[in-house]
This record gives structure tokens, C-alpha cells and sequence, in this order.
């Protein structure tokens, strides 16, 4: 139990990091927007953003799981688990801040 939590708590920090990062970029990406044009990609890259940091928490505690009743010794486990959830959530966000940079321009050009 305390490993799944260990699991879960480590993958989110490092997914909420790059979450802050990644939104710093887009703050500076959507400079020259008006604010109602740029709140829209806020608000999509937040929601998909709080998606995929929760989807890789979870993901991080089964993969874990899943190693240790393979006969993997707990430490290894959480760092095989840590680092690859956590550097697919890294893309993952990254692509979560193209969407919303994106979804900002289609609103600006379109409506």
C-alpha cells in the first residue's frame, strides 16, 4: 500500500512540474492574444492537463503493482514505474499545451 502511494505521489509531482512548466511556455506563446481568445486554450490545456497527470498517477500505481507480483523487487519496481509514467506524461503535457495554444488560435481566427 505504501508503495502505491509512494508510486502515485512522485509520478504527480513530476507531472504537476511539468505542467507549471509547460504552461509558463504558453503564457509566452500566447502573448500577443486577447484574453478571451487565450482563456479558452487555458482552460482546455487545464482540463486535459488534470487528465493526464491523474491518468499517469494511476497508470504508475498499476504498472508498479503489476511488476511486483511479476517477482521484481519493490525498489526497482517504483523506479521503473516513476520514470516511464513520468516521462510519458512529460509528452503527454507538452502535446496538452500544443492543444491549448491551438484550440486559442482557432478561436481567435475563427470566431
Amino acid at each position: 500500500m505504501v508503495l502505491k502511494f509512494i508510486a502515485s505521489i512522485c509520478t504527480m509531482v513530476v507531472n504537476v512540474i511539468a505542467g507549471v512548466g509547460t504552461l509558463f511556455f504558453m503564457l509566452i506563446a500566447m502573448n500577443g492574444y486577447s484574453e478571451s481568445d487565450a482563456s479558452w486554450g487555458f482552460g482546455a490545456y487545464a482540463l486535459l492537463a488534470m487528465i493526464v497527470a491523474i491518468a499517469m498517477s494511476i497508470g504508475a500505481v498499476v504498472f508498479a503493482n503489476y511488476l511486483i507480483n511479476g517477482n521484481r523487487s519493490p525498489a526497482l519496481a517504483l523506479l521503473i514505474s516513476i520514470t516511464a509514467f513520468s516521462m510519458i506524461g512529460i509528452v503527454l503535457e507538452i502535446a496538452c499545451g500544443l492543444v491549448g495554444v491551438g484550440l486559442a488560435e482557432l478561436v481567435r481566427t475563427k470566431f
